[in-house]
Parts: structure tokens; sequence; C-alpha cells
């Protein structure tokens, strides 16, 4: 089971992908509600008939609690409590291995602001530093990992932040990423190691629970080349149809992804190996 932002949801299509092709009858696979994937569902179980298997994704953009609040004019805002676990982890139980993700969410504007929007119980902080919110909401994705999942029978890993590539702008203000074509070579993105992922780090050492980290920024700052960009839902007829909204975050597949992929695959190898041993 994959938990997470759109970024997991990226990383969930290539995992069924990558399976999907080592399947003799390909009927076999499908989406147990007959759902087909889409940015507006955030709930998928596919099942591999031959092999008594389901691979799923749970949206939950910040792994802690979404919620809103009613302003004084009668208007819905909405909060994330920071010390409540997300409430679609009941589904996070079920699993046997669990990839979580958090990050590019909390770059957007009113979670960077923190203005009236991060709870911790009843109270509503007038101001409070993201960064702060973030370390505590991996804290109580910890603790909750700590308390609820079983380190004999389930195995969970922490994906790391994969960096957005927008030149001249942001996701929402004119930056793009058309027409490259290879990696990036030098420069000071290749060094530039987020403090979210220090702190992920930091809540991982001091949990009880064996938590992989599977560390891709860095792997990850080289691919400039490797987004949508303009080739997204920007298509009609083959043909780019605007230029003024370009995804330079989420990740082409074949791509990116895949290698997140097979690095899973190698830790379940080795491991069971070393069990044997």
């Amino acid at each position: 089971m994959l938990v997470g932002d759109s970024m997991n949801r990226n990383q969930f299509e290539s995992i069924l992908c990558i399976l999907r092709e080592g399947l003799q009858n390909k009927s076999k696979m499908y989406e147990i509600h007959g759902h087909k994937i889409s940015k507006g569902r955030g709930y998928f179980v596919f099942k591999f008939e031959d092999y008594n298997c389901t691979v799923a994704f749970v949206r939950s953009h910040f792994l802690v609690r979404e919620g809103i609040r009613m302003n004084a004019q009668r208007s819905s805002n909405p909060t994330l409590s920071i010390d409540r676990i997300d409430k679609t982890s009941a589904r996070w139980k079920k699993a046997d291995i669990l990839v979580f993700n958090t990050g590019h969410w909390w770059a957007h504007g009113k979670t960077a602001r923190g203005i009236n929007y991060y709870k911790e119980g009843d109270y509503l902080y007038p101001k409070y530093d993201g960064v702060e919110a973030y370390r505590k909401a991996i804290k109580t994705w910890g603790k909750w990992i700590d308390k609820n999942i079983n380190p004999k029978k389930q195995i969970v890993y922490y994906r790391g932040y994969s960096s957005a590539h927008f030149r001249g702008g942001d996701w929402d203000s004119g930056g793009s990423c058309n027409g490259e074509t290879e990696p990036v070579l030098n420069g000071s993105i290749l060094d530039n190691y987020p403090l979210k992922m220090k702190i992920v780090e930091e809540v991982i050492q001091e949990m009880k629970f064996p938590v992989k980290l599977l560390n891709v920024t860095r792997l990850t700052n080289f691919r400039k080349d490797g987004h949508p960009s303009v080739y997204g839902k920007n298509i009609v007829g083959g043909k780019k149809v605007s230029m003024k909204r370009q995804d330079c975050s989420h990740w082409c597949l074949p791509g990116v992804p895949d290698a997140w992929n097979e690095l899973i695959y190698a830790t379940l190898v080795l491991q069971q190996t070393n069990s044997r041993n």
C-alpha cells in the first residue's frame, strides 16, 4: 500500500505497470471496484489474481488530519491537525508493506503561511511556523506507526522528497521545464537537501519501528529532464495548447519512479536473503 500525495500516486502507477509486465494473462489484474485511476479519486486497490496480491493507493496529502473550520463570515476554511493522524489510517493497518510520503503540499500557500491553519487539540494557532508544523506532523505519524504496525509482520518505507525543477517561477507562477532533454550535470540543485528530509531522518532514528528510508532526494535532483512539462493534460489532438501551467514536479512514466520501485524490490530481496541465512 502506498500512502501519500500525488507523488506516491505517481509511484503507485509505476509499480502497477512494472508488475503487470510480468503477467502472462493481463486480464487477471484489475481494480477491484472497477475504478480508473484519476486525480479525483483517492483510493484504489488493484488485484493480481494469480498471486492473491493487492497493490493499493490511499491519498493522504499530509499523513495528519485535514479539517475545516467556519470563519466569522460563515465560510469554511481548511485546517490541519498536526497532532492527529489522518482519517484514512484505518486502511493502513491492513497492508503487509507500506510506502509513505508527504512533502510537496507543505510548500503550498496556506500551509507555508500557517495563518489560522494549524491545530493541536482544539486550539487553532493564529500563526505557526510551517517547518515546525511539519516536524510535529512527522512525529505524530512516527508515534502512530510505533503503536499500530507490527514489525514482525509488516514492512514500512518512507519515500523521501523528490525535487521539482521549475525555471523562472513556481508551479503556480509561470515556472517551466519544457525543452529539457538532459539531466543536471552541475550546479546548486545537485547539493540541495531539504530541511524536511533532515527532519524525517531525525524522527525515524527516534522511532522503535525499523522504518526503511527510501532516500531518493539526491538521486532525483539530477533529473530535470524527467517531468511531464507541457505533455500532461495540456494536450489536445497531439498539440501543445497551453504553456501557462507546466508540470515540473511529477514524473513521466516510464521514468524516475521506476527506479524507486526497483530500490524497494532490491531491499525486499536482500531482506529475504538475509532471513534465510
